[in-house]
């Protein structure tokens, strides 16, 4: 999954957030776990444990968090610098054996080689800072990577946001390109939980069979 594929807006691809990177150009770092999952994973709606993949894991925040819940994670990032940067924190935290971190492009059709691999795909910030046009494409590829009846466990930005990225989105326009591969079971409220202008959403979202 290392290969990058063509972009339909130019510069968001894997040169595009290694330069951020190097830049010291990461807003979306915070450098802490996502206040909704670190809620879920003390509440009484606590996934089973089991495969955890997080796509644009960054430095590995979200995916330290539920590997320090009992998960098996695998990280997957298009930069470099976060790849490298979520290993040495999984060594300090003493997880590197529940823990995988590869630098790959989750937009690729190799993205397929994890056929129905996980039972969870943790999602925060990778889906805003795709080009809406590779929206579909994404969740496909997340879609496939999770086992049937798997869930998609979501803290999506909706803005406000002008250009990007992050493209912000509203929950219609997420839930349209959800509904083809996922059933809503949980739908938080916005919630300003993020650095950047606007609010998140929570949601954990089946995959249907």
């Amino acid at each position: 999954m290392a290969s990058a594929s063509p972009r339909q807006e130019p510069g968001l691809d894997h040169r595009f957030w290694e330069g951020r990177y190097q830049a010291g150009r990461t807003g979306w770092e915070r450098g802490v776990p996502t206040p909704a999952f670190i809620r879920l994973l003390a509440s009484a709606r606590a996934p089973e444990l089991g495969r955890v993949a997080v796509p644009g894991c960054g430095r590995g925040h979200d995916a330290l968090l539920f590997a320090e819940a009992g998960h098996e994670v695998t990280g997957f990032d298009f930069a470099p610098s976060a790849i490298a940067g979520a290993k040495e924190l999984a060594a300090v935290a003493g997880l590197t054996h529940r823990t995988t971190f590869v630098v790959a492009d989750i937009l690729s059709p190799e993205a397929h080689a994890h056929l129905g691999a996980f039972d969870y795909v943790v999602e925060r910030a990778c889906y805003c800072a795709l080009h809406p046009s590779d929206r579909d494409r994404y969740v496909a590829n997340v879609a496939t990577m999770l086992r049937p009846g798997g869930r998609l466990i979501g803290s999506f930005f909706i803005g406000p946001a002008e250009g990007g990225p992050p493209f912000a989105a509203t929950w219609e326009e997420i839930h349209a390109s959800l509904a083809p591969w996922f059933e809503v079971e949980v739908l938080g409220e916005p919630a300003a939980e993020t650095p950047l202008a606007g609010a998140d959403l929570f949601a954990v979202l089946r995959r249907s069979a």
